[in-house]
């Protein structure tokens, strides 16, 4: 015989599973919660000449331990703290933890407290942003990111400065509770708040794109520039060859090449278009280097990249072994003059850009100039890869040039992957810091966090 189960029956064992769901979550949450910290106990450690503190229960490596405490004993207004996960699970608490240090440690100084896999920033120097700090910090090596947000923070107390942005202010536990204090926090404050947060974090989002792609396409117009004073110095020499020789090839597909990179820049609206000028700029260089040898009667060039440290100064002609500040050797294309430069101790002519009112090398410009580089080095094969190991342009490269996330999947996804926003949206991206790499949306006003 067939039972025929009722709607009420039905409804019952849906609310009893409910029910038990709910007594699992309420039951395994508190066993995630680590201690919390002692701001006393913390801030004791910090004011006994130490400018670094790490809980051996949060279980660190030494030799990364090392590497950052001697970043942070290298700066004169840098405090880093590391804790075990979930030590800290509010904003509130944050909040709290960091004025205590804040107030102990002294004015015009920055701290760094990270809770396992969540970092959480403060700072008392006048003009600078926090969570742009660690934005500009982030790269795929936990280590690496403690030491580059301890620099840049140092940096911005000397003077340097860090323009402020203008997002507002955003808050997430980051721990295994979070999911708990999300549900509350929007219960709270509704679809609206969220609706227009969101709002103005893209709205935010977009005003920097547009300030970074003015600031790239300023950077491709230079370049164009340049390619076409270099074709009006030649032509003197090519019109002394006559017609009927190979050079005439040459110089036409360099001035299409220029012409090509004109029109192109002319109508760029997004970040990615950029790499088509570039592209052509490079074919056109090697091109003119072509004129150039048979104008002088010299063989004609080999097809190489162009000069890594100045993509202005057209194919490069070998490759020399060099290292960026603090980094590893390696082997970088270069033109002749930047390779007996480096070869003999002095610094070579590198392509220097403007960055928040600093000159920088193109490559440790941000993601917004990948789309620059990709367009000269990215018909070359691995090239970019290796070059840019320890740069910050190379930290944004997962799978190189054209892989999987960096520019070759869009500027979006370079963006999301560099990190230089905040939010659960894309705006801060979602990746990790690998060990230190976790959720988390703190930000804006005195205090930041976020997801590293």
């Amino acid at each position: 015989m067939t039972t025929i189960r009722t709607a009420p029956g039905r409804f019952g064992a849906m609310l009893m599973a409910l029910l038990a769901g709910l007594l699992a979550v309420f039951m395994l949450a508190p066993a995630a919660h680590a201690a919390a910290p002692d701001p006393s106990a913390i801030a004791s450690e910090l004011k006994d000449g130490d400018r670094f503190y790490a809980d051996p229960a949060a279980g660190l490596p030494a030799n990364a331990v090392g590497a950052m405490r001697g970043a942070a004993e290298k700066s004169s207004s840098v405090y880093v703290a590391l804790l075990p996960e979930n030590s800290i699970t509010s904003q509130s608490q944050a909040s709290t933890l960091l004025s205590s240090l804040l107030k102990s440690v002294g004015p015009k100084s920055t701290v760094l407290v990270m809770s396992g896999r969540t970092p959480f920033g403060v700072t008392n120097i006048k003009g600078v942003d926090i969570d742009e700090l660690l934005g500009r910090a982030k790269t795929n090596s936990p280590t690496d990111s403690v030491i580059n947000f301890t620099k840049l923070a140092s940096d911005a107390a000397q003077g340097a400065g860090v323009p402020a942005n203008s997002s507002g202010s955003s808050s997430s536990s980051g721990s295994s509770s979070g999911v708990l204090v999300g549900i509350l926090v929007l219960a709270l404050a509704g679809g609206a708040g969220i609706f227009f947060y969101s709002r103005k974090k893209k709205k935010d989002r977009e005003i920097r794109e547009a300030a970074e792609l003015a600031a790239v396409k300023q950077t491709v117009d230079e370049d164009v520039t340049k390619f076409g004073e270099e074709i009006t110095d030649l032509d003197t020499d090519v019109k002394l060859l006559g017609n009927g020789a190979d050079h005439l090839q040459d110089w036409q597909r360099a001035l299409d090449s220029y012409e090509r990179a004109k029109v192109e820049l002319a109508a760029v609206k997004r970040p990615d278009e950029l790499r088509g000028v570039t592209t052509a700029l490079e074919e056109g260089r090697y091109a003119l280097a072509c004129v150039k040898a048979r104008v002088n009667n010299q063989p004609l060039p080999e097809r190489r990249s162009p000069c890594f440290f100045n993509p202005q100064h057209g194919p490069s002609v070998r490759d020399v072994r060099w290292a960026p500040p603090g980094g590893a050797l390696r082997d970088v294309p270069a033109c002749a003059a930047d390779a007996e430069a480096v070869e003999r101790g002095f610094e070579p002519q590198t392509r220097e850009v403007m960055v928040n009112g600093q000159r920088r090398p193109y490559y440790d410009a941000g993601p917004a100039y990948q789309p620059y580089a990709y367009g000269y080095y990215g018909g070359f094969g691995d090239v970019m890869t290796g070059m840019l190991v320890g740069t910050m342009m190379g930290s944004m490269l997962s799978g190189g040039f054209g892989g999987h996330g960096g520019y070759g999947a869009g500027y979006e996804q370079g963006v999301a992957d560099s990190g230089t926003d905040f939010g659960g949206g894309g705006d801060f991206g979602g990746g990790g810091w690998g060990d230190f790499g976790g959720g988390g949306d703190f930000g804006g006003g005195d205090f930041g966090g976020g997801d590293w």
